[in-house]
């Protein structure tokens, strides 16, 4: 992993066998970063994807090994309990039996197969968390 700041956005790569969300919350929490956008792109060797079930409280997950283009990283850094915390969705793509086929949803792991290309842009604030009890789910708390 290797990143730079140009500006007000950091430019990021991640190598072949990062974990994606644990690499962008070490820099944020090194960059001290409380709140930003974050996009990417790559290809991935391993993913876990989830749905929220509302009615079960927790994600439907689907993994796949093997090689995976990720095709769009798309969410935000905020901040829970103190730590940087990521919301990112993503959509990957991937073949087998010959048949291109789509991943995606909430991003809940990706390890890095090739390369990462990321990009954080920070916004100038800070955001928290608060946790509401009747979705199950941590949502933005701008108090």
């Amino acid at each position: 992993m290797d990143y730079r700041k140009f500006g007000e956005k950091y430019y990021i790569r991640l190598d072949k066998g990062d974990e994606v969300l644990g690499s962008l919350i070490d820099i944020c929490g090194k960059e001290g970063l409380k709140a930003a956008q974050i996009q990417g792109i790559g290809g991935c060797m391993k993913v876990t994807t989830g749905v929220f079930d509302l009615e079960k409280r927790e994600y439907n997950k689907e993994t796949v090994e093997g090689m995976l283009e990720l095709i769009s990283l798309d969410g935000n850094l905020t901040e829970c309990e103190g730590k940087p915390y990521i919301h990112a969705h993503a959509t990957f793509a991937y073949q087998r039996d010959g048949e291109t086929k789509l991943l995606s949803g909430h991003l809940l792991e990706a390890v890095i197969g090739l390369t990462g290309e990321i990009v954080v842009t920070p916004a100038d604030g800070h955001i928290t968390r608060k946790y509401i009890d009747e979705l199950g789910i941590r949502v933005w708390d701008f108090d």
